[in-house]
């Protein structure tokens, strides 16, 4: 089920499957903001990438010497969430771990992901509650893509000296570092090599600008990834601020010992949000 959130600047819709941001329509430029999921380049729009981001090395991790298997980014995205909350400027929904969930993920959780509207600027707001008798580890992240026409589009970020790393063709982090500037157009070639993976770079805000500055998102995660499919001419770009990363090539498997992860004790809850922001 779909629900909407409207103002004078902007309408969005959340989609109750994954409670994923489904469309941002700017009604001063009277033009979709958010890619519409064609699957010819890539299905999805926003999704929530929980209780992994990215890949586990073979598949699987271990926890207490059990193994279990989940596909890339949880299994958040593909699951049902619950409207928990609903005002004129504020929507939540609500995801529980169940049976299924622990046969791929060895913790008890609440999720909550929660969207405001405020003028011309999207909260997105994750809520995490420990409600297991033991400490948890999980990853959490965006994935929101963008319209945009890459060849007349260029990246800014407010930091410098930044350096980037890749994944190999298992979808693994690689430690190597690699110069990137400030701002650069979004030629296809940046993405032959599959995501950008930023870490510890001071950037807290990325904006896309064509003309003008059209789109900027703000966070603080420690980390973030700039994603186009290597196919070419995709229309899009996601700008992906991450609590988590995939495993490294020569990690061990053990999910508390994940680089980015997050530890939450018993009874605990952790919150993190992320602004997208549209300028006229």
């Amino acid at each position: 089920m779909v629900y909407y959130l409207e103002n004078e600047f902007l309408k969005i819709a959340i989609d109750t499957h994954g409670a994923e941001l489904s469309s941002i329509f700017n009604k001063k430029e009277n033009k979709e903001m958010l890619w519409q999921g064609n699957p010819e380049f890539w299905g999805r729009k926003s999704p929530v990438l929980f209780p992994v981001v990215g890949k586990y090395k073979n598949g699987k991790t271990t926890y207490n010497g059990k193994e279990y298997f989940l596909g890339q980014h949880g299994f958040a995205r593909d699951s049902e969430f619950t409207l928990i909350e609903e005002n004129e400027n504020k929507l939540s929904f609500e995801l529980t771990s169940n049976e299924e969930t622990l046969t791929k993920y060895p913790f008890e959780f609440r999720l909550i992901c929660s969207f405001e509207l405020k003028d011309d600027t999207i909260t997105v707001g994750w809520k995490v509650e420990n409600t297991d008798d033991k400490t948890i580890h999980f990853s959490i992240g965006a994935h929101p893509a963008f319209y945009c026409e890459k060849s007349k589009t260029v990246l800014t970020m407010n930091s410098q000296n930044i350096k980037y790393s890749l994944v190999n063709s298992n979808g693994l982090y690689t430690p190597k570092k690699y110069d990137v500037e400030s701002s650069f157009v979004l030629h296809d070639s940046v993405f032959d090599n599959d995501a950008l993976i930023i870490e510890n770079s001071g950037v807290n805000e990325i904006s896309l600008v064509d003309d003008k500055k059209y789109i900027t998102v703000k966070f603080d995660a420690p980390l973030f990834g700039i994603w186009s499919p290597t196919k070419k001419n995709a229309p899009f770009v996601c700008i992906e601020p991450w609590y988590g990363r995939c495993d490294a090539e020569d990690f061990n498997g053990d999910i508390t010992e994940r680089e980015w992860s997050n530890s939450l004790d018993i009874g605990k809850t952790w919150y993190k949000e992320y602004e997208i922001i549209i300028h006229e």
